[in-house]
């Protein structure tokens, strides 16, 4: 099994850049997790390591995955897919129906010609 350190430094510096990289403050993102700026500031520092439930909140707030926030492993992130995996878990079934329809609606006012029939295949 290899062994891995845990970097509070570097992981605390990967959540500053994504805070930073969504313009929110320390209060405001430490609102988001519900933790205290000061606890954030001591994260983002290097001080303290995160609990896995803050870890967990971090994660789905900035749509990446846990493994990327401590061991900046970035081969499985996709972030696409990880924030349309959070708003399907976000919404009942019936309201994600609908707004796949209306994505497929507007995504053909886009691009008419593409649902009109072939003349070749008639």
């Amino acid at each position: 099994m290899a062994d891995f350190l845990l970097k509070p430094d570097v992981v605390g510096a990967r959540i500053r850049a994504l805070r930073k990289k969504q313009g929110k403050t320390q209060a405001y993102f430490a609102d988001l997790l519900y933790i205290s700026p000061s606890y954030l500031a001591l994260i983002e520092s290097g001080k303290r390591v995160p609990t896995l439930e803050v870890l967990v909140q971090i994660a789905m707030n900035c749509d990446v995955t846990i493994d990327y926030l401590v061991f900046g492993d970035q081969s499985n992130l996709d972030a696409e897919q990880i924030m349309f995996n959070r708003l399907r878990n976000s919404y009942p079934p019936n309201q994600i129906h609908h707004a796949l329809q209306l994505a497929e609606y507007y995504l053909e006012l886009e691009n008419p010609e593409s649902t009109q029939p072939n003349d070749k295949t008639l």
